[in-house]
């Protein structure tokens, strides 16, 4: 193996903007060393929280296409087992509506409605249109 080969997975710690406590699964941006929770449909979300936790600590931050294993993101609607999933506005995923300008950032492995958790492949986020 690559010496050059540093980690098996993209997940780095970063200090929330407000409490992530109980935000597992849902998509954020990053800067500097803050991860805010995604509010744009067209701005791409940089990662998922992984572990939540309140402005005194780090979340842990799995890094969008940099992940080697499926993650569990937070439903904001309803999710059919093998669909594309893309951002929706306030940091949860929908399933892809197919049409219009939109960002897609996961597969979905298995069926949820909204607020559940569900586990997915994560890439780097497409946009479609």
């Amino acid at each position: 193996m690559s010496s050059l080969y540093a980690r098996g997975n993209a997940i780095i710690p970063f200090t929330p903007s407000a409490s992530q406590q109980d935000k597992e699964g849902y998509l954020v941006d990053l800067a500097g060393n803050t991860a805010t929770i995604s509010s744009s449909t067209s701005v791409p979300a940089k990662g998922v929280i992984l572990e939540g936790q309140d402005t005194t600590g780090v979340s842990s931050i799995g890094i969008l296409g940099g992940l080697a294993a499926p993650v569990r993101l937070r439903a904001g609607g309803t999710i059919a087992k093998g669909a594309e999933v893309q951002q929706k506005n306030d940091g949860t995923v929908i399933t892809d509506a197919g049409t219009g300008a939109r960002l897609i950032v996961a597969i979905a492995l298995e069926a949820a409605v909204s607020g559940q958790l569900f586990d997915a492949v994560t890439h780097t986020p497409i946009a479609r249109s």
